[in-house]
């Protein structure tokens, strides 16, 4: 009989430690999710980390041009943000996905920064963006310089465009810009970018 009772008192927990996950994915916001990590809850910032674990992925590939790097950055970046949330006061600060997201961009994008100073790697960013009919790795390695030569508002919009994928609407939000502002940055990043297939071309 006490042995039931102890099984019973086990699944009882086990049952609503269940619902209590299937809640955290399936109702909570971002802004709750942070609420109940700075109140002990581990599942809610596991829950944050599943849901935002590709884009940071994506971004820090985007600098870093490594996988094994990318996902150390990416561990850092959620580290950071867990250390950081006890400094902020309340949850208003991140309404919504994309303020949340913007804050992920940040620590990330300092990060690996950071990491490209310390192991001076500036020229390691792909050049993916721009297609070649016929490879030449000479071009390649100067269009990577360009890349990481740009502007530090170019070099953004670029990562987030073409790693993550991102709309121009996301950008603006993720950056604090216009619209208008991203597609002019776009616009005179690739620009630059293409001048170094220019100049090839003239020789």
């Amino acid at each position: 009989m006490v042995a039931n009772l102890q099984f019973l008192s086990v699944a009882s927990v086990s049952v609503k430690k269940l619902a209590r996950q299937i809640q955290t994915k399936l109702v909570l916001t971002d802004s709750q999710l942070i609420a109940r990590t700075k109140g002990g809850d581990n599942d809610a910032f596991a829950e944050l980390i599943r849901r935002h674990q590709d884009c940071v992925f994506r971004q820090a590939i985007g600098y870093l041009q490594e996988k094994e790097a990318a996902r150390d950055a990416a561990q850092e970046t959620f580290i950071k943000a867990y250390q950081g949330l006890a400094y902020f006061k309340n949850e208003s600060k991140f309404q919504d996905a994309s303020t949340f997201s913007a804050w992920l961009f940040r620590i990330c994008k300092n990060h690996c920064l950071n990491v490209l100073r310390r192991m001076k790697l500036e020229t390691r960013i792909d050049c993916d963006i721009i297609k070649v009919n016929q490879p030449d790795m000479l071009l390649a390695s100067r269009l990577k310089k360009k890349i990481a030569g740009l502007k530090e508002e170019y070099r953004d919009v670029i990562v987030l465009r073409y790693y993550q994928e991102l709309k121009y609407e996301q950008i603006a939000r993720i950056l604090g810009i216009p619209l208008s502002t991203v597609k002019i940055r776009l616009f005179r990043a690739k620009n630059e970018l293409k001048k170094v297939f220019d100049k090839d071309e003239m020789r």
